[in-house]
Parts: structure tokens; C-alpha cells; sequence
């Protein structure tokens, strides 16, 4: 979705909107993602997390560049499945893990892709396996319901809670936290909206961990952006938008975003001095070609000739 600026407060824009749109839905029209790659920093975060299952096999440390989690963090997934199998990986949890992830992100992803990596996942959390392999499995199988196949609202979020519950202090729980949030803000209508906004905003202290940054920007953004959405406008949402930008994000065009929300709804909520600072930050990383320059420009003088 293009970002523009918008002429009222009750209109404040939204610059951060869900991704995941699978699934049952509201009925209205489910925003779009406004990074269109598939290689942000929110999936280099999961990846990053996978990457710390080389773990389970201590000679995997020195292991080559070829190795299929290396070829799994570079996004190659078709690469990363035939390293994965070109053994039977047998008891190897680690390689097992890495094959279903690979199948599920490897284009096209069909059916019996989808079926095979869930089949291979559900083996690796039988017996109430409580390993990093098995975590990460439990993450996945969410996925799987929430993303490849028409899963029921309560299954996905069961799915989401379990990976938490199982282990609140690990990344995957934060990754999950994340993804549970987007499920709560856009596809829980038997909900008021205050009450969605009230059941993401309780994942906080998991969503925010220290340790993904990413994902924690990420989510203060999604808090923000549904609350937008649906048109809530109040000093909630602008802490929530300078709690993303304290965390920062690598994302440029995300960055930029960010910080002309942030000025617009400051400037809605007659916050002039907050206002002002976030529109000079703005322009310290955007061109003049940008369309949303000259009309910040406009809104910045505004404030600047009124005390």
C-alpha cells in the first residue's frame, strides 16, 4: 500500500499493516504489506533463530558455506532441501527441521509440500519433545495453519500460545508473540476493537524481548498501525510508534515511514515539539522526489509559525 500523508487525524495513516491475511477474516478489506519483499528483517530474525539449531550438532560449527543452513539463511530454499536430504537425516532432529523449512518456503509450494513438511514436523513434537528442534517445529506447524492451509482461528492461535507457553524467553516464543498479535488485531471479530487492541498489546513482554529487535519494532508498529486501522487515535498509539522507533529498525523505507507517523500523529494529537522533531527526521533520510516531501514540508511550517 502506498504511504501518503493524510489530511486529518481522524484519517492518520497507517504504515504498518499485518502481513498475514490468511485465514478468517473481517469483513473489510485487510490492508496490504508495505514492504513487498519477501527478504525483510522480520524473516531474517526467523531465519537467524533456525540458524541456532546448528547447535544440536556440535561439528556443524565449522561446518561450509554450502551447508543447508547456511543456504537456508540465504533464502535458498530449493538448495537448502537437497542438503538437507541428500542423506535420509534419520535421527539428525537439526536436519530434519531444516528440510521442512525448506519445502515450505520453496516455490511453488504445493499441497503435498505443505503435507510432507507437516507430516515431518509432527514427528519431531511426538512424545511431547520439549528440544529446540521440537519448538521450532511447534512454531512451524502454527505457520502451517495459519498460512498454507485454511486453519480455524482458535487452532492458529492455539498453535501460536503453545510455542510461548512452552518456552516465553526463547526468540521463537517472540516470533510467535508477533504473529499471535496480528491474529488478535485483524481476525478475531467476535472481539470489540478495544478489547483486540487490549489482547495484543498483553503479549508485550514476550512480543519485546531484547533479543529480536526486529520482531519488537515490528510489533509496536502493528499495535500502531491496527489501532490506526480502526481509527483509534490517542497518546497509546503514539508511545507505541516512539517505542518502535526507539528499538529502530535496519529497514529503510520502514524507518522513514515510521518517523513521518509518527509526526503526523503527533501533530493530531497537538503534540507540536514531538511533531516537529519527527518531521526533521523525516527529511534527514528521504529526497525531495519523495511524495510525501513537499507536504510535510507544508505541515512542518505550519507548526513552526504557530507558538
Amino acid at each position: 500500500m502506498k504511504e501518503y500523508l493524510c489530511p486529518s487525524a481522524s484519517d492518520a495513516l497507517t504504515l504498518t499493516q499485518p502481513t498475514d491475511t490468511s485465514g478468517p477474516r473481517l469483513n473489510r478489506p485487510q490492508p496490504q504489506s508495505l514492504s513487498t519483499s519477501r527478504r525483510t528483517p522480520f524473516r531474517a530474525a526467523f531465519w537467524g533463530g533456525l540458524l541456532a539449531l546448528t547447535a544440536l550438532a556440535p561439528a556443524r560449527a565449522a561446518a561450509p558455506a554450502g551447508d543447508g543452513w547456511q543456504l537456508l539463511s540465504g533464502y535458498l530454499f530449493r538448495d537448502a532441501y537437497e542438503s538437507f536430504t541428500v542423506t535420509p537425516p534419520g535421527g539428525d532432529r537439526g536436519r530434519a527441521l531444516g528440510a521442512a523449512a525448506s519445502l515450505l518456503n520453496h516455490p511453488p509450494v504445493t499441497p503435498g509440500k505443505v503435507a510432507e513438511a507437516e507430516a515431518a514436523l509432527r514427528q519431531l513434537t511426538a512424545e511431547g519433545a520439549t528440544d529446540d528442534a521440537a519448538l521450532y517445529a511447534r512454531y512451524l506447524l502454527a505457520r502451517i495453519a495459519h498460512v498454507h492451509r485454511p486453519g480455524e482461528v482458535a487452532e492458529i492461535e492455539a498453535g501460536y500460545r503453545a510455542v510461548i507457553a512452552a518456552a516465553p524467553a526463547h526468540p521463537i516464543a517472540q516470533l510467535a508473540a508477533s504473529k499471535l498479535a496480528l491474529v488478535l488485531l485483524y481476525q478475531r471479530p467476535e472481539l470489540t476493537v478495544p478489547e483486540r487492541l487490549a489482547a495484543a498489546a498483553a503479549l508485550e513482554p514476550v512480543a519485546t524481548a531484547a533479543q529480536l529487535p526486529e520482531a519488537a519494532c515490528a510489533y509496536y508498529r502493528a499495535l500502531a498501525g491496527a489501532a490506526l486501522y480502526y481509527s483509534v487515535l490517542n497518546p497509546q498509539v503514539l508511545h507505541w510508534l516512539l517505542r518502535a522507533d526507539e528499538i529502530g529498525t535496519v529497514d529503510l523505507m520502514a524507518a522513514s515511514g515510521l518517523r513521518i507517523q509518527i509526526a503526523e500523529v503527533a501533530r493530531a494529537l497537538g503534540r507540536r515539539e514531538v511533531a516537529l522533531t519527527y518531521y526533521k527526521r523525516f527529511f534527514e533520510n528521504v529526497l525531495p522526489t519523495d511524495a510525501r516531501y513537499r507536504t510535510a514540508q507544508e505541515r512542518m511550517a505550519e507548526l513552526e509559525a504557530t507558538p
